[in-house]
């Protein structure tokens, strides 16, 4: 990002609110902002697999909430195919997540291929969902 991006002063104002006054100190459209920028940005540097196991799944409930959003309702199914993979719940902490990702195990195929075809399905997902959240400072008056 760059700052010949029209949005990117106001994003950089929410990241440093996000830094000092933390994530509650968010209106909900930085919120939705923040967590679905967060999924977008850890899956293409490591995979939908580092968004677990870092702390963008801290903010899930929200960014599924956003992912219901016309347009983006296949990467929301994407996301609950890997939500599936840790049973009944996704566990809020980075800790909890951190703790069944590694009793996974590196040679579990069943889960390498989920997280493979999932990757593979949202690479191309994402241009759309780029798209989309260009125009969202400006839709949800985070710009004048």
């Amino acid at each position: 990002m760059g700052s010949h991006i029209p949005w990117f002063p106001r994003w950089k104002a929410v990241c440093d609110k996000l830094a000092c006054e933390g994530y509650d100190a968010l209106t909900p459209p930085e919120r939705i902002w923040v967590s679905v920028r967060s999924l977008i940005d850890s899956t293409e540097n490591g995979g939908l697999i580092s968004y677990y196991y870092n702390t963008g799944a801290d903010t899930l409930p929200d960014c599924l909430a956003a992912l219901d959003s016309p347009g983006a309702e296949d990467v929301r199914r994407q996301v609950e195919r890997v939500n599936a993979l840790f049973g009944r719940q996704v566990p809020p902490s980075l800790a909890g997540r951190n703790r069944i990702i590694d009793s996974w195990g590196d040679d579990d195929e069943r889960i390498d291929a989920v997280l493979t075809e999932v990757d593979d399905a949202l690479q191309p997902m994402f241009e759309s969902l780029e798209t989309k959240l260009d125009s969202f400072p400006r839709d949800v008056r985070l710009l004048p």
